[in-house]
């Protein structure tokens, strides 16, 4: 029997490029390109002409997102489900990029892939994804290049692989990898690629039963890299 899945998308255009997004349903491919000005897509308290939502629920999802020039802020108030793939570039001034998936546990989360680059300006990135342990297989791709930079990233999944490239300027990066790991083939693996300019990096990974792997090449500036490793599972400060 097959079942034929409706998909509800509403997308709200406002005035100085804005965007509402509330989406229900799988197989969801969606495209955004905002060329100038402010440009935002709403969630998180989006200001401007007080959007809201920004949220996506559903499996078998694609994201395509382009914010060339001004503003550029992409701000979600969660995105749900399973086989998510997402493509973000912001290009030059402010940026700011909330990203959020299944911090409620509700879904596994598991099968993203996630591509970022970002070019030039501010630089502002906060990513959350999964809860206890709930999310599998994913991999994420970052580049940022150059200017003010600042990323904290909270990943909590039993097999994941984050890559990232940060080329120069202010930088400043939060990084925690933990879950429990549903056996020790689990793996987790971040790659960082430093070239330049102020630094300060905490790096943690705090995995119970899987193996965390990190690489470092960095061509370093102010520096201040702190890394953890701890296999119970539980934080410890720099």
């Amino acid at each position: 029997m097959r079942i034929l899945i409706a998909l509800f998308l509403s997308v709200g255009l406002f005035a100085d490029n804005e965007i509402y997004i509330d989406q229900t349903g799988d197989n969801a491919s969606i495209d955004i390109e905002q060329l100038g000005s402010t440009n935002i897509i709403g969630g998180v308290d989006a200001v401007a002409g007080t959007m809201t939502a920004a949220v996506l629920n559903g499996g078998t999802m694609t994201l395509d997102i382009n914010q060339i020039g001004s503003s550029n802020k992409f701000l979600t108030d969660g995105i749900y489900g399973t086989n998510f793939t997402g493509f973000f570039e912001f290009d030059g001034d402010s940026n700011e990029w909330n990203f959020s998936m299944d911090t409620s546990g509700l879904n596994t989360a598991d099968s993203n892939d996630i591509n970022i680059d970002v070019s030039g300006s501010f630089n502002l990135a906060d990513i959350d994804i999964a809860e206890v342990s709930g999310a599998s297989f994913l991999d994420i791709d970052w580049i940022i290049t150059g200017d003010s930079n600042d990323a904290e990233v909270d990943i909590d999944a039993d097999y994941a692989k984050m890559y990232m490239d940060i080329f120069g300027d202010s930088n400043d990066l939060t990084f925690i990898q933990s879950g429990y790991g549903a056996s020790s083939s689990d793996r987790k693996y971040f790659s960082l690629d430093l070239d330049g300019s102020s630094n300060t990096m905490v790096i943690k990974q705090q995995s119970t039963l899987a193996a965390d792997w990190l690489t470092i090449e960095s061509n370093a500036s102010n520096s201040n890299i702190c890394v953890i490793q701890n296999d119970g599972g539980t934080t410890t400060s720099c």
